[in-house]
């Protein structure tokens, strides 16, 4: 009697030892991320991404409808000003924040509810600091994209497998038998383990991603949860959409706890014993179909609550762009296709000229080799983009149409495609043309036919750049060609450097 209860006290001990470790672990983890929270906040975190992880983070705005093209993207390398102002800790915010870069096609945000939504999480630092907390719980998978394979998953969910009910039903078989007779039931029970096991391994490497996308996506509901309780959100609106999408979601997901506990990045011991017990008895993967199905008939719920939890995200990460700047300011726009910035600079720089520019026509910048013309292009350019898209720009005022933005400034030969530079210039100035919407159109482009000889490319950059002016679209053009500023001094005005 006495060796069963000191047996007993010994697991109990091992047990609370056990708790005790993974509880003070946590606390220590959550400590070290509030400290990096408030380090970083307002400063580089100096992010360096792969073109691999940049496709995965892409992935939910190719889904989307936006105004930024892949030539002008690659061309102003916005990319590298992503990197800059990522301070987001989840996969919505950083998704989102790449989304909002490529501005949203439906037009025009509402200014004034973001810029107070801004403003509040820049000066309200407890508030801020638990809200990302919460995103930094949900976290970020960069191996694949969780909204791809949250939304496909959903999109082509079935019935769950029946040998995942047969290996959950020789285990309990296992179990019982070692209750009712314990020599063959070890036997039975380990030889259970080993089957199930040897098939979880190779059913669950084909639902890797998706499983793993699932449980991002259950973290992100549960922070929604905590969010939405602790009274985080300073909008009424979006508090109210966030809680009318959580309140929805809670009653399809039912029970998923093994999947809500599942994290690939974990080291934690409880972590570890949960894995074993997912493997023996495929408990996962059955919650994972049964919550696939239920998620069908909610679609759209799951996508607005991604995308509003993404966007609360990234208006702190915003804010935080707006405090690491040497000045800023807010744009404000204008029914007029004008603009005009004072001191703009960028962001990238480390000493950046500051330059100031009024356009109510097209502009020619012209100037020698390495004198700026390109730079100040990128820089008006980038200007136009994040005023569009973040409400941020960086300058000391901006006022301006809501553009459409074009640009053909980095072309390149492709080979691949036995596509000639001056065939790739011709492409990318015909899409200017081609375009057919509501916006002004504002464009920028670096040496017009700069391939072609100075005779033939003063005469075709006359007759491209007049074009332009015919069709109302604003160009801003660096040009070694001086002719151009006589030939076009009607249409255009002159910048030198």
């Amino acid at each position: 009697m006495n060796e069963n209860i000191f047996v007993a006290l010994l697991i109990v001990g091992i047990l609370v030892i056990f708790f005790l470790i993974s509880f003070f672990d946590q606390k220590r983890r959550l400590r070290k991320m509030k400290r990096r929270m408030l380090y970083y906040y307002g400063r580089d975190r100096e992010i360096e991404y792969s073109d691999e992880i940049l496709s995965v983070i892409g992935a939910y705005t190719e889904a989307k409808d936006t105004m930024v093209d892949d030539i002008t993207w690659n061309d102003l390398d916005l990319d590298s000003v992503f990197m800059k102002m990522n301070h987001t800790w989840s996969f919505a915010g950083e998704d989102y924040l790449y989304y909002l870069m490529h501005i949203p096609a439906e037009g025009p945000v509402t200014c004034g509810e973001q810029e107070e939504m801004i403003s509040y999480y820049q000066t309200h630092e407890k508030e801020r600091l638990q809200m990302q907390m919460e995103f930094a719980a949900i976290g970020k998978n960069h191996s694949s994209s969780a909204y791809h394979y949250i939304m496909n998953s959903i999109h082509l969910s079935k019935n769950v497998p029946i040998q995942h009910y047969g290996a959950l039903l020789l285990l309990i078989v296992s179990v019982i038998c070692v209750i009712a007779a314990p020599a063959t039931g070890i036997g039975l029970l380990i030889l259970c383990m080993g089957v199930n096991i040897a098939l979880y391994m190779s059913q669950r490497r084909k639902l890797e991603a998706s499983i793993q996308a699932l449980h991002l996506f259950l973290k992100l509901e549960g922070s929604a949860g905590r969010i939405l309780k602790r009274k985080l959100v300073c909008s009424e609106e979006y508090r109210k959409r966030l809680e009318q999408d959580y309140k929805k979601l809670k009653k399809q997901i039912g029970n998923v706890s093994f999947i809500k506990s599942g994290n690939a990045d974990s080291q934690s011991l409880t972590e570890i014993v949960l894995d074993y017990i997912r493997m023996i008895s495929h408990v996962d993967c059955i919650q994972f179909y049964k919550c696939m199905k239920r998620l069908e008939k909610s679609i759209d719920v799951v996508e607005d609550i991604i995308s509003t939890m993404g966007f609360l995200e990234s208006l702190i990460s915003i804010g935080s762009l707006r405090e690491s700047l040497p000045y800023y300011c807010i744009p404000e726009f204008t029914e007029e296709p004008v603009l005009e910035i004072v001191d703009a600079y960028h962001p990238e720089l480390s000493e950046p000229v500051p330059n100031s520019v009024k356009a109510e026509r097209g502009i020619l910048i012209t100037g020698s080799n390495a004198s700026g013309k390109s730079t100040f292009l990128k820089t008006i350019a980038l200007n136009v983009i994040l005023a569009q898209s973040i409400h941020t720009c960086s300058a000391r005022q901006y006022k301006g149409a809501w553009f459409r933005v074009f640009s053909s400034m980095a072309l390149r030969d492709n080979l691949y495609n036995g596509e000639s530079y001056y065939i790739a210039e011709i492409r990318a100035l015909k899409r200017i043309f081609d375009w057919e919407g509501n916006e002004t159109v504002l464009c920028f482009v670096d040496e017009v036919l700069r391939g072609t000889n100075t005779v033939e490319r003063i005469a075709a950059s006359t007759q491209v750049l007049k074009k332009f002016s015919e069709r109302g679209i604003l160009c801003f053009a660096a040009t070694h060609d001086i002719e151009l500023t006589y030939l076009l001094e009607e249409r255009y005005g002159n910048y030198h450097f």
